[in-house]
């Protein structure tokens, strides 16, 4: 059988189980696209997906306002820090419980700022905890926990290290997905060696 690049396509999209073809994304704004600001920024009571729990207003804005690089194509972010140390929820839907979800977020520090920290939570446990001062680049951190509910709180507070309380903790690139279970994995594996061997066959009957 000659094997020809459609074959192969179908054979891909076979090959690869929906849960490993793309994780859904619960965190609702991870990207703090919303409200848009264009180039500027703004301070809101609360924000589409997220809240204060510091009675602080919260900030968000272009990249380029908090003399930071884009991490996103969106070059959007939080501002922890909007007048004072903050602390920034989400109550995250969709979960199920037992199962295993992937956190990830990027973090950054404000020229100006100082030495900042954070302290990154899912449900009051904290999962991470990031330093900066000024601005260097985006750290990134992906860490896994397990649901205990259909629902979860993950929050990101400032801690006092010493910087200005007002200025920094830039944060960014927010999500929560599923861990393909370890079936979907092997099943992916197998599909891309079944793509291989084709590729294979197909080069020997052309050199034929």
């Amino acid at each position: 059988m000659t094997m020809n690049w459609k074959t192969l396509a179908v054979l891909a999209g076979l090959a690869v189980p929906v849960s490993a073809q793309a994780t859904i994304n619960l965190v609702i704004n991870g990207d703090f696209t919303q409200p848009a600001t264009g180039s500027g920024w703004t301070q809101m009571v609360s924000i589409p997906g997220w809240f204060s729990e510091s009675g602080d207003k919260i900030e968000v804005g272009n990249a380029a306002v908090y003399g930071a690089t884009c991490a996103l194509q969106s070059c959007h972010l939080l501002e922890v820090n909007a007048n004072r140390l903050g602390s920034v929820s989400q109550i995250v839907s969709g979960l199920t419980p037992g199962a295993r979800y992937d956190f990830g977020w990027s973090m950054a520090g404000r020229n100006g700022g100082g030495a900042q920290a954070l302290d990154v939570a899912v449900d009051g446990v904290i999962v991470g905890q990031m330093a900066s001062s000024g601005f260097t680049g985006w750290l990134s951190s992906v860490q896994q926990f397990t649901a205990t509910a259909t629902t979860a709180k993950i929050n990101f507070a400032s801690r006092n290290a010493g910087g200005n309380a007002s200025y920094g903790n830039l944060v960014t690139n927010v999500s929560v997905g599923a861990v393909p279970e370890p079936a979907s994995w092997a099943m992916m594996i197998a599909g891309f060696g079944l793509i291989g061997h084709a590729m294979r066959r197909r080069g020997r009957l052309h050199a034929a």
